[in-house]
C-alpha cells in the first residue's frame, strides 16, 4: 500500500519527498502507543527500538540511536532530558554542531533508509527542533507534527512514579516540552491530539489527525484497526487525573493549567489563531518567570549536586572504613581462636595422663577394635589429645555414640565433625564452618583444621 498526500499547490513537490512524521510530546504523554498506532496504520518504525521495560511493556516505539543523539545534543549545549529551561543551540561549539549535524544525517538514513512514510517519537526533540528542522531541510523530508497531550498532573505523577521526580517538577517540565513543542511547530503541517480522548475513540481520532495532516494512512483498513484497538487500551493509563485536581493540586500553577486548556483547543483547529495568541501570552509570561528564577535555581542546583557528591564520597569511605573494621575484627577474633587453641595445646600435654586414667575402661575397649585404614593415626591423637576435645561429654550429648561402644575420638574425626558435632562444651563445629568456609568446603575436620592451622602459624613465627 501507498502512502497518500493530500497536497495543496505549494506543497505539490511532497510526493517525490519522504513524509515524515514528528511524534513530539512530553515523557509519559502517551507517545509511546500514539508512535505504536501510526506504525500500525503504515509507517515505517525506526531500525534499532528501545527495548520494552516494565513500565511501558507494549514497547517505546522510539530509536535509540536517535535518542542517543539527542542526549549528546542536549549535553553539548549544557543540558539534559530534564533540564526546564528553554535550550539554546548557540552554546554548542561551531565544530561540535558540524559534527552534530553530519551524525544527525547519518542517523536518519540508517534508521530509516528510503522509508517513505518514517515514524519519530522522540520526547526530547520537542525542545531541539531549532536544531532538528534544518536537518530534516537538508535531507529533503517534508515533516508534518503530532503533538500528544496529556493532564500535566498524570505526567508529573508518573515520572514521579518511574524517576523519582517531584510532581511539581514534573509540572514544570510538561510546559516546557509542549510550549516549544507547540511553537516550534507552527507553520507546518500539524495535529494536536488528545491522548485521554484518542484512549475512548481511536478511530474517529486518527480520522482527524490524517485529515489536519494531509494525510491518508496506507494501513486504514478494519484489520488494522481491530490491531490497533488491541494494541491501545484504556489500562495503558495508569495515572489519571480528575476534572477538579488541576484546579486544587499544589503542583499545578495557573500558567501549567492554562496551557493545558489552551492546548486542548487546539486539538479541533491547531491554527486558531485567538489561542496561538493566548500561548503566546503564556509563553512570555513562562520565560519572564524563569529569566528570574533562572540563577537562583542554578545556584540551588549546584549546591545540591555538591552535596550530592559530598554523600557519595561519604557514603563511599563509611564503606570503606565498615569494610576495614569487619576485617580487623575478624583477624582480631582469629587472633583470640589461635591464642585459645596454643594455650589449650600447651594444656594438653599436661591433661593428658589424666584424662586417659579417667576413660581407662573405655579406652581398653576401644583400644581392642582395629583403627580403620583410611584413618591417619596421627590425626586421631591430635583430636584424642585437644584440650577442646571431652570424650565424656561427646559421649552424654551423643547418645547413640555411647550405645555403640564407638571411640569418641574417632567418631568425631570421622563422622561427627561432618555432621556438626560438637567435640566439646567450649567449640563449636558449626560455629568454626561459619568462620572457615574454606575448611567446610575442603570436607577437613574442624579441631584437625584448627590445630593444623595454629602449629603452622607457629612454625612461620618460629622462622622469622
Amino acid at each position: 500500500m501507498f502512502l497518500t498526500v493530500q497536497h495543496s499547490d505549494h506543497e505539490a513537490d511532497d510526493r517525490l519527498m519522504t513524509i515524515a512524521v514528528l511524534v513530539l510530546g512530553m515523557h509519559r504523554s502517551g507517545t509511546s502507543s500514539t508512535a505504536g498506532t501510526l506504525v500500525l496504520l503504515g509507517g515505517r518504525a525506526p531500525r534499532h527500538l528501545m527495548p520494552p521495560s516494565a513500565d511501558n511493556e507494549k514497547g517505546f516505539w522510539e530509536s535509540t540511536v536517535v535518542a542517543d543523539l539527542n542526549d549528546s545534543i542536549l549535553a553539548a549545549g549544557g543540558s539534559d532530558w530534564r533540564d526546564w529551561r528553554k535550550f539554546d543551540p548557540g552554546k554548542i561549539d561551531l565544530a561540535a554542531a558540524d559534527a552534530l549535524r553530519a551524525r544527525a544525517k547519518a542517523v536518519l538514513a540508517e534508521e530509516f533508509g528510503h522509508a517513505r512514510f518514517p515514524i519519530i517519537k522522540a520526547p526530547r526533540m520537542c525542545r531541539l527542533m531549532p536544531f532538528w528542522a534544518p536537518v530534516f531541510e537538508e535531507a529533503k523530508w517534508a515533516v508534518r507534527a503530532l503533538l500528544p497531550i496529556r493532564s500535566p498532573l498524570e505526567v508529573g505523577w508518573s515520572l514521579n512514579f518511574r524517576d523519582g521526580m517531584g510532581t511539581s517538577y514534573g509540572c514544570l517540565l510538561w510546559l516546557r516540552h509542549v510550549l516549544e513543542a507547540e511553537v516550534e511547530t507552527r507553520g507546518m503541517a500539524r495535529a494536536v491530539l488528545s491522548w485521554p480522548h484518542f484512549l475512548d475513540d481511536r478511530r474517529g481520532a486518527l480520522a482527524r489527525v490524517g485529515k489536519q495532516l494531509g494525510l491518508t494512512w496506507p494501513s486504514w483498513c478494519e484489520s488494522a484497526l481491530e490491531e490497533i484497538d488491541e494494541f491501545v487500551t484504556a489500562d495503558l493509563r495508569h495515572q489519571k487525573a480528575e476534572g477538579d485536581d488541576l484546579h486544587e493540586h499544589p503542583a499545578i500553577s495557573d500558567l501549567v493549567r492554562e496551557t493545558y486548556e489552551a492546548m486542548l483547543e487546539l486539538v479541533q483547529d491547531p491554527a486558531n489563531g485567538c489561542v496561538l495568541r493566548r500561548i503566546d501570552d503564556l509563553r512570555a509570561r513562562f520565560e519572564s518567570a524563569a529569566a528570574v528564577f533562572d540563577h537562583p535555581m542554578r545556584e540551588l542546583e549546584e549546591k545540591v549536586r555538591c552535596i550530592q557528591s559530598q554523600a557519595a564520597a561519604e557514603r563511599s569511605e563509611f564503606a570503606r572504613q565498615l569494610a576495614d573494621a569487619k576485617s580487623e575484627s575478624d583477624a582480631h577474633a582469629e587472633r583470640i581462636l589461635e591464642a585459645i587453641a596454643h594455650v589449650a595445646d600447651r594444656f594438653a600435654e599436661t591433661s593428658r595422663v589424666s584424662k586417659r586414667n579417667r576413660f581407662r575402661g573405655s579406652l581398653k575397649v576401644w583400644s581392642k577394635k582395629a583403627i580403620p585404614s583410611p584413618v591417619n593415626p596421627k590425626d586421631l591423637e591430635v583430636i584424642r589429645n585437644s584440650v577442646f576435645f571431652d570424650a565424656e561429654f561427646y559421649l552424654e550429648t551423643n547418645p547413640d555414640v555411647n550405645a555403640a561402644r564407638v571411640d569418641p575420638a574417632l567418631h568425631y574425626l570421622l563422622h561427627g565433625g561432618a555432621e556438626g558435632r560438637d567435640p566439646g562444651p567450649y567449640f563449636s563445629t558449626k560455629a568454626y564452618f561459619n568462620r572457615r568456609p574454606d575448611a567446610a568446603e575442603a570436607g577437613e575436620n574442624a579441631l584437625l583444621h584448627l590445630t593444623k592451622h595454629v602449629r603452622k602459624r607457629e612454625r612461620r613465627s618460629a622462622i622469622r
